[in-house]
């Protein structure tokens, strides 16, 4: 609960890849499954997705603003910052991507082989 109210500076660097990497399972899972009952799923899981790799941006911007909630004296100030502003751009990228992964659903028939 403290890493959700104070923000974890490796926030963005986790949620990111990880919603990327199950967003690109799940539209490869669900696609047999909506073509067979016509009901469009891939798109709201990848909105979900999106949402689940900003969330995880917030935190690295929520630990950077309070100087790295992270902090333990091995680690330089610095350092949080760095890994902080690393784990937004990560998040970003990650949330874009799998946006227009998803936006392949406006255009493309789920059923074409």
């Amino acid at each position: 609960m403290r890493a959700l109210r104070l923000g974890t500076s490796w926030g963005g660097l986790l949620s990111g890849p990880l919603a990327w990497a199950v967003s690109t399972q799940l539209n490869y899972a669900l696609v047999p499954w909506q073509c067979n009952r016509q009901v469009p799923v891939v798109l709201p899981v990848a909105l979900l997705l999106v949402l689940l790799s900003l969330l995880g941006g917030a935190l690295s911007w929520r630990a950077k603003q309070r100087g790295g909630a992270a902090f333990k004296p091995e680690r330089t100030r610095g350092t949080e910052r760095f890994v902080a502003n690393l784990g937004m751009l990560s998040a970003l990228l990650f949330a874009l991507v799998i946006l227009m992964q998803g936006s392949a659903a406006l255009i493309l028939d789920e059923c074409l082989r």
